[in-house]
């Protein structure tokens, strides 16, 4: 036996809870443009395709309720979109799903990119994120040479 860390490579996939299958299934088809893939039935699960990963919706019994959203133990999901943020704010707003926050310059695994805060039909907070930065950063040289580099931190 290795005592070898394992190695993570991403993240599969995510499971949303969701009280309404259909309703969530036309936020995330219609809306989002993912596809379903596979459909467990007797289970009320669906999973659709979102790029290499899977977005997982899983229908509660009839007669459970989602908790709020400020108590579910999950803040947001950002999904990494390709596109225009014009062509994106254009699409929402013809499904007419408002833009909670953004859009926002943010740093995530991609490095940073323009994102955009929506809520699905049950309250869940999905981030939208371009891979690149929709609008030019304007910056002074002194910050920008000061940006090149990252604060050092020393191990405790």
């Amino acid at each position: 036996m290795s005592d070898r860390a394992i190695e993570i490579e991403g993240i599969d996939h995510v499971v949303l809870r969701v009280k309404d299958g259909e309703r969530a299934l036309r936020f995330y088809i219609e809306v989002l443009g993912l596809r379903v893939e596979r459909i467990i039935e007797d289970f009320h699960y669906y999973q659709l395709r979102c790029g290499r990963n899977l977005l997982d919706l899983s229908v509660l019994p009839e007669g459970e309720n989602l908790d709020h959203r400020i108590k579910r133990d999950l803040d947001h999901v950002c999904l990494n979109v390709r596109g225009s943020l014009t062509d994106l704010l254009a699409r929402l707003e013809k499904h007419k799903v408002e833009v909670v926050n953004g859009p926002l310059e943010l740093y995530g695994a991609k490095g940073f990119g323009t994102s955009i805060y929506v809520r699905d039909p049950d309250d869940h907070t999905l981030e939208l994120k371009l891979n690149y930065p929709e609008y030019p950063v304007r910056t002074t040289y002194k910050e920008f040479m000061a940006g090149q580099t990252r604060p050092t931190s020393k191990p405790d």
